[in-house]
């Protein structure tokens, strides 16, 4: 598929940036208990540890897609690369509020990052690689998500959970030093100059395309932050389960959307049709997401989450192509149009696990609000229903437009 030693590189070190991104994105979840204890904080507080990242990003990635449609693209992903190794400054934070501005940096890296990888993309790989190199990144940050959930809870029994969080950011690092010293990012293929302005993320949002992208993301998303953030801690909790038999368990939902990523990537590839990718993600999501939590029977639990992974990820590779493959748009257009979905999914992202660590702090269980999320989940089954193919004459006119 890569036929060049520059572009081999390059996609190796996107994918080692997708795997230690989603690392130390999760990794917080299994050692929060740790957390709380440490700096004497209540659920709500330790919430704003995964919520706080999602703010940042959801606040900032409209004009983090502006930036991007108008500057050097790899100056821009690498000063996103370099915020997003803040946790390497976790032993530095010897008070809560210095942990939550680590993670608040953390997050900005995405808002440069993400955008900035669609237009790396289509420079580098031809329109018929890009479903399988954009499920291959996906992969790589679900397996993330996977190492992160997995190895934090075990190292910090070694090590503490401020120097296990530091490692995941360390690496980041490292990749940063490759990628800035070694890699050529290829120029665009048009010489072209696209002025972005607000009205053009405003007409993105508004498009149908666009807002159902975001709604079915946002229903799917955040559920799973509700979930991820919250289960280690209520099977710990509930159950009394150790820390790192909890962040196994979650650890599978990452681990079996590497898999389903992988499927869809490659069948991606092979058919034109984006939304059955959507409906049966949604049914998935909907069912497994109430069993997670619901059950009692430690088999079931273990059924339900690896369902709920392999369904929470399916349908990522057809979002994020299904911008790529409608007639005419531009590196711009899908900078921007990313941009603007993932504004809208992260709005209910940032609910979520606040709304878990508020409600369990009121009511005394966690089922509420876990049971309010499983519900909103079928959103993204809704939303996959009513959304166009992308060529189809309603999707085409529904897509972002910058001339």
């Amino acid at each position: 598929m890569i036929s060049n030693p520059q572009r081999l590189l390059l996609a190796g070190l996107l994918l080692f940036q997708s795997l230690f991104y989603g690392a130390n994105f999760a990794a917080v979840t299994p050692v929060l208990p740790l957390i709380m204890d440490h700096y004497d904080v209540s659920r709500s507080g330790a919430s704003l540890l995964m919520a706080l990242v999602i703010v940042v990003q959801a606040s900032l990635i409209i004009p983090g897609g502006m930036i991007v449609a108008r500057a050097p693209i790899k100056l821009i992903l690498s000063l996103g690369w370099l915020f997003a190794c803040a946790m390497v400054l976790v032993p530095l934070a010897d008070s809560f509020p210095l942990l939550l501005g680590l993670r608040a940096i953390f997050g900005l890296g995405f808002v440069l990052v993400m955008p900035a990888t669609a237009p790396v993309l289509m420079r580098s790989f031809r329109r018929s690689e890009l479903s399988i190199i954009t499920s291959l990144s996906l992969t790589f940050f679900t397996l993330g998500i996977g190492v992160g959930t997995f190895v934090s809870a075990p190292l910090a029994e070694f090590i503490g959970w401020q120097n296990a969080l530091s490692i995941l950011g360390g690496a980041l690092l490292a990749g940063l030093f490759v990628w800035w010293f070694f890699v050529i990012v290829p120029p665009a293929r048009t010489t072209a100059v696209r002025s972005v302005s607000l009205r053009d993320m405003w007409n993105s949002m508004r498009s149908k395309t666009t807002v159902l992208l975001g709604l079915a993301d946002g229903a799917g998303y955040a559920q799973y932050v509700a979930l991820t953030t919250w289960l280690p801690t209520y099977y710990n909790q509930v159950f009394g389960m150790s820390l790192s038999k909890a962040g196994f368990i979650v650890g599978l939902i990452p681990l079996m959307g590497v898999w389903s990523t992988l499927l869809a990537g490659f069948l991606g590839a092979k058919i034109q049709v984006k939304r059955p990718f959507f409906m049966i993600s949604g049914v998935l999501v909907g069912l497994a997401g109430f069993g997670s939590f619901a059950l009692d029977n430690e088999l079931l639990i273990y059924v339900s989450v690896a369902v709920l992974g392999f369904g929470c990820f399916l349908y990522l590779p057809a979002m994020l192509t299904l911008p790529m493959e409608l007639k005419g748009t531009t590196e711009s257009d899908v900078a921007v149009m990313w941009s603007a979905m993932f504004a809208i999914a992260s709005f209910f992202a940032v609910i979520a696990p606040i709304s878990v660590g508020v409600m369990t702090d009121a009511f005394g269980s966690y089922v509420p609000a876990f049971s309010v999320w499983a519900v909103f989940s079928w959103g993204l089954l809704v939303s996959g229903f009513l959304l166009p193919e992308p060529n189809s004459q309603v999707s085409q006119g529904a897509a972002t437009s910058l001339e």
